[in-house]
């Protein structure tokens, strides 16, 4: 063996005809420029929270770290063997670890992707979940008040004998109501806080500073009708959540008008507590109906546009051919459980 190396080496220096092997610097395109990224669809939603949370998922998740530094751990091997060796050279002694395997290497690059593409869908409908909750939250806190109002108003007019007591009692059973509702809402806010922070690698009081209130359900300016194929089975669930969205909208506008003629009855005396009870349940309903509604298609429009597209997700993970620098502020160890 050291005998065909020598011999390799004197035929070099002698006759000059074997080719150079190329050194990763020369093998790499200098005026090539790579291929531009696919759009970040969370770029594009219209929403620059959602946009910055999906970013920050992404900057500070562990396991995204883990696997690009295990993807140029093994640029580094490739290059570095390419440079020590050569690659006539390491075809002659038979080491293989001179020839990258673009196979392995494409799967590890899959790894990436795919979970950078996982986060930020994750992150995407968590925070959707979040803005339904507040959404929920600030329709009840403002229907506390206008409970609170008809509390008034049926004292008063028990006190001018113009109403029985059990108009009183309605109302503040109206009032309690609301309050143990209230509660609940806001537990399941601060869960669905709690399981956002979690993707971000945040805090949950940190979030909920950035998140502000009462925030508003994002709506991207896209069709998920349009981006669906007719193939595909949430096709025909998508629509019909389009259809009830703006069926409910419909009938929130006539609830409300309804409400208000009944509170004006009812301080008239042309009509009791009971029917503005009923009218107020009935908006109550169909406004909470409207704000699942709408998460509910916004949620499926993101998931049908994180499946469209994921070209983004392989950004900066082309090989690089030249000769990685020592990374002085590598802090992660890769381990057999990051792959």
């Amino acid at each position: 063996m050291l005998a065909l190396v020598l011999a390799s080496a004197g035929c070099s220096a002698a006759g000059g005809n074997v080719p150079r092997t190329p050194t990763p610097e020369a093998a790499a395109p200098r005026d090539a420029a790579p291929a531009p990224a696919a759009p970040a669809w969370w770029r594009e939603a219209g929403d620059p929270v959602l946009a910055a949370l999906v970013q920050q998922g992404l900057d500070s998740s562990q396991e995204i770290a883990c696997r690009v530094s295990s993807l140029r751990q093994y640029d580094r091997e490739v290059a570095e063997d390419a440079r020590r060796i050569g690659v006539r050279l390491g075809r002659l002694l038979g080491d293989k670890r001179v020839r990258p395997d673009p196979e392995a290497r494409e799967q590890r690059m899959d790894r990436v992707a795919a979970r950078r593409a996982r986060l930020a869908r994750q992150i995407a409908l968590a925070y959707v979940e979040v803005r339904r909750l507040q959404q929920d939250i600030a329709l009840r806190n403002a229907l506390r008040d206008q409970y609170k109002d008809n509390a008034e108003v049926a004292q008063f007019r028990r006190e001018a004998g113009l109403a029985p007591a059990i108009d009183g009692a309605l109302a503040r059973s109206q009032d309690e109501t609301a309050r143990g509702e209230l509660g609940f809402a806001q537990g399941r806010l601060a869960d669905a806080i709690a399981e956002l922070a979690r993707l971000l690698g945040d805090t949950a009081e940190s979030l909920a500073g950035k998140l502000g209130t009462p925030g508003a359900i994002p709506d991207p300016p896209v069709d998920p009708l349009a981006i669906a194929s007719p193939e595909d089975p949430r096709r025909a669930a998508l629509a019909d959540g389009v259809l009830r969205e703006a069926r409910l909208a419909q009938a929130l506008e006539e609830a409300r008008r309804t409400v208000r003629d009944a509170r004006a009855a009812y301080r008239q005396g042309a009509a009791g507590f009971s029917t503005l009870y009923v009218a107020e349940a009935a908006a109550t309903a169909v406004d909470l109906a409207l704000v699942d509604a709408r998460a509910a298609r916004v949620t499926a429009t993101l998931d049908l546009w994180s499946g469209q597209d994921a070209g983004w997700s392989r950004e900066g993970l082309d090989p690089l051919l030249a000769a990685y620098p020592p990374v002085k502020d590598e802090t992660i160890t890769v381990t057999a459980a990051c792959e």
